[in-house]
């Protein structure tokens, strides 16, 4: 295939035309070291050279060695801007003609400190042709098979917006809307056209420099772009009440900065803080192309093995809500906890916990409905994933939360509910299993947890154990807790009781009158291999006493005919244990210790359909 490259086409783009998609030759490929990965590459016209900078979104084709020396590509997307006093195109979009050839030679390096008003001059005033050089010398390439000699077009001359106004001023071009996925800190001008899908709250802040407020909101653009703007001070006071969401924005003028991961959740590396000298103009007319929101679902039992405090969309069936309950922080504050239940199609469910005016917004909602005896889909925008005692998903202030939502998603999950799947028993990944496998797929008993070095590795081994009760430590079967909530999650650190009768938290520096209680069982389990000691947290301790630990502790201080009662109902009784192994240093010796993250009662009918299924998979093997 041969290819013809665009004469004149660097001093164009330098002077201003971003229509022309020119046709170059890669004369070298850069990778530019730094806290982000770059790619810089050398074009030529045939005539002259220049660097360009290729936007993120082509440092795939670069690292591929898609594009390399000697290649054919034509710019489709890009930009001229200045970089530190040098022209650099920056290229937001290209195709490559031609992945391999040979290099045009002597070539003309672009003089880039020069304006680009002299590049559109010189050629104007030169007269020379397609092929020629200004000394008069030809440009051919050594390539017999090949051709690549430059198309004859007329010298450049600016659009006609321009003509006659002599040099062009900077900023005297309107900005030109490009797509969020374009954007770069290299771009001297930009406007970006996005519908707003979350505005958080106004919040204010103190530090060395004073007093001050911030907000944010998101925007999502009709190529799927997302990216996070930011207003400081005297900006929120200018657009905190213009930007409404749901509505589409036209937004140019603001600094481009490395986005805050801790605090973003946006798949972009980058953050627009809007300026004074920015501006956010409503679009009148409503645009269809940009969805309202944007989102990325992962299945239920792919949570299992999503990362601690990831970000993560879900959608499901709300089977179950809890009332709210009133939770203290450790700021002194008072907020809302509610807990939900949602299925999906994966065969498992998961607990989503609604925090603060979650609970009486769409919590009470949702009560509603189940009170109802609907059952609504609910997709949940920016989840925070806990790995606590199991996976959950909680909400935080950038979170959305949307009943019902008229979506494929949500419709096709609402069929599958209502021809059978209301009816599909769900395992839930809360408080049980963590590998990713499903609930009784690598079932061991005792001997084979020491004969087969389980616990021993890098990572934990979660596992289920068929096993009965024997034998359980009733002197310390629980601690006092503290109530307070750090973050999303209970602080459940254990206290002291002081001479005031109060409880001190020496993590939380807090006192209160009232502490928790939480299981810490330690328990010896037995089967026909051996027996083992295990030890069961706060749900798995309720899911075998079948009450809470404050009211065992009380029964024990108050009533020991019950308290003994109690222990003894679940004394050799078998239980189907979800279990996690590790070993532990404790000093300079290495202890297994085996956890127990969920405890059920061996249903016979179930139990029977499972060994009938291994000794069939046995027979199989054997013969």
């Amino acid at each position: 295939m041969a290819a013809r490259l665009t004469p004149n086409g660097i001093a164009a783009i330098n002077a201003g035309d971003l229509d022309l998609k020119p046709v170059f030759q890669v004369m070298e490929v850069t990778k530019i070291t730094g806290s982000q990965e770059r790619f810089r590459i050398m074009v030529s016209d045939g005539t002259t050279t220049q660097h360009a900078l290729l936007a993120t979104q082509l440092n795939e084709v670069a690292r591929a060695g898609k594009v390399r020396r000697g290649s054919v590509v034509q710019l489709l997307e890009y930009i001229c801007s200045t970089v530190q006093s040098r022209r650099m195109i920056v290229i937001l979009n290209m195709e490559v003609l031609i992945m391999e050839s040979e290099v045009f030679e002597k070539l003309e390096s672009h003089p880039e400190a020069e304006s680009a008003n002299q590049k559109a001059s010189l050629l104007n005033n030169s007269g020379f042709q397609g092929d020629q050089l200004p000394n008069g010398t030809s440009v051919s390439s050594s390539n017999k098979g090949q051709s690549y000699q430059p198309i004859v077009q007329p010298s450049y001359k600016p659009p006609p917006n321009y003509k006659g106004h002599g040099a062009i001023m900077k900023n005297e071009a309107p900005a030109r809307i490009i797509p969020i996925a374009a954007l770069n800190p290299y771009q001297g001008r930009w406007a970006i056209k996005a519908r707003v899908t979350a505005k958080g709250e106004l919040r204010r802040y103190n530090n060395a420099r004073g007093d001050g407020k911030v907000f944010s909101f998101d925007l999502l653009d009709s190529d799927g772009g997302e990216i996070r703007v930011t207003c400081f001070n005297a900006i929120v006071d200018r657009f905190y009440g213009v930007i409404e969401v749901g509505k589409v924005y036209v937004i140019c003028k603001g600094s481009l900065k490395p986005a805050q991961k801790n605090f973003n959740h946006l798949c972009n590396d980058w953050e627009i803080f809007l300026e004074t000298s920015s501006v956010v103009e409503l679009c009148p007319e409503e645009d269809g192309s940009i969805p309202a929101q944007q989102f990325n679902f992962k299945a239920i039992s792919d949570i299992v093995n999503a990362e601690n405090n990831s970000i993560v969309d879900i959608i499901g069936i709300v089977m179950s809500i809890n009332p709210s309950v009133t939770i203290l922080r450790k700021n002194g504050m008072e907020t809302q906890r509610r807990v939900a239940n949602l299925k999906d199609k994966s065969g498992m469910s998961v607990e989503l916990t609604l925090w603060g005016d979650f609970c009486n917004r769409e919590g009470r909602q949702l009560q509603e409905l189940l009170d109802s005896g609907a059952f609504p889909s609910l997709a949940v925008k920016a989840g925070k994933v806990s790995d606590f005692s199991g996976k959950s998903v909680g909400t935080i202030s950038a979170s959305q939360l949307f009943i019902s939502p008229e979506i494929p998603e949500a419709l096709s999950l609402i069929e599958w509910f209502d021809k059978g799947g209301k009816n599909i028993s769900s395992n839930s990944i809360s408080r049980e299993t963590m590998a990713g496998l499903p609930l009784n797929e690598i079932r061991k008993n005792v001997s084979q947890i020491k004969d087969e070095g389980l616990g021993r590795g890098v990572k934990p081994d979660w596992v289920t154990l068929k096993a009965t009760v024997s034998f359980v430590k009733t002197e310390n079967f629980c601690y006092t807790a503290c109530p307070l909530v750090i973050g999303d999650r209970q602080c459940n650190k254990k206290v002291t009781k002081l001479n005031n009768g109060n409880w001190c938290c020496e993590r939380c520096d807090r006192e209160f009158e009232e502490c928790e209680y939480r299981y810490l069982l330690q328990a010896q389990v037995q089967d026909h291999t051996g027996v083992t000691w295990v030890t069961a947290f706060q749900d798995s301790g309720e899911d075998m006493l079948h009450c809470s630990a404050k009211e065992l502790f009380m029964f024990k201080q108050h009533d020991d005919a019950k308290f003994a009662e109690i222990i003894r109902s679940f004394l050799f009784v078998q239980f189907l244990f979800r279990i996690k192994i590790k070993e532990e240093h404790y000093g300079d010796e290495q202890r297994l210790k085996i956890t127990i993250v969920n405890a059920e009662k061996v249903d016979p009918s179930t139990e029977s359909k499972y060994l009938l299924d291994e000794i069939s998979k046995f027979n199989h093997r054997t013969f």
